[in-house]
């Protein structure tokens, strides 16, 4: 026996219906890679903004101790009468980019070589009013610049003249 079904297919006006979606539109996909740029730049504009503030740190700290060991070497011998004679010609020092030095002739590593140090020295009177004492000396600035000329690191110290004078 033959069976004839008598059941027709019902056609909506919005087309035959979907069994289920499989895969992504372009939208989709679109906005998948969208949000794949924007973290990925994120994370590269992090990792670029901390490789600047490690080198400002290490240029600060190596301009840092670069005045340090000037003003060491300037003011060694300040405190005898022959060594404060002899602070004037400091003045107006300066140790140009390359040529930074460790005071023996040895040059510092190249952290230090970007740097310049200059010596300024200005004659001083501190007062101490609750003592009714006066102090002569020289102020001592030691300053590095960079290679556009900013300041990086600067030191004043005041040295009291020698009272052995």
């Amino acid at each position: 026996m033959i069976r004839i079904s008598t059941q027709h297919a019902i056609h909506s006006p919005a087309g035959p219906k979907r069994q289920g979606r499989r895969g992504l539109t372009l939208f989709e996909s679109l906005i998948a890679i969208g949000l794949l740029v924007a973290t990925v730049t994120a994370v590269m504009s992090a990792l670029a903004s901390g490789r600047q503030h490690a080198n400002l740190a290490r240029q600060s700290m190596s301009a840092g101790l670069a005045v340090e060991m000037l003003m060491a070497r300037v003011t060694a011998i300040a405190h005898t009468t022959d060594g404060w004679d002899q602070l004037p010609g400091w003045e107006g020092y300066i140790e140009e980019p390359g040529l930074i030095e460790a005071g023996s002739g040895v040059l510092l590593p190249d952290a230090y070589q970007q740097l310049s140090l200059s010596v300024e020295l200005v004659e001083a009177r501190h007062d101490i009013p609750t003592l009714a004492v006066r102090i002569d000396g020289r102020n001592v600035r030691v300053t590095a610049r960079d290679a556009m000329g900013d300041t990086i690191a600067e030191v004043i110290r005041f040295l009291p003249e020698p009272q052995s004078r």
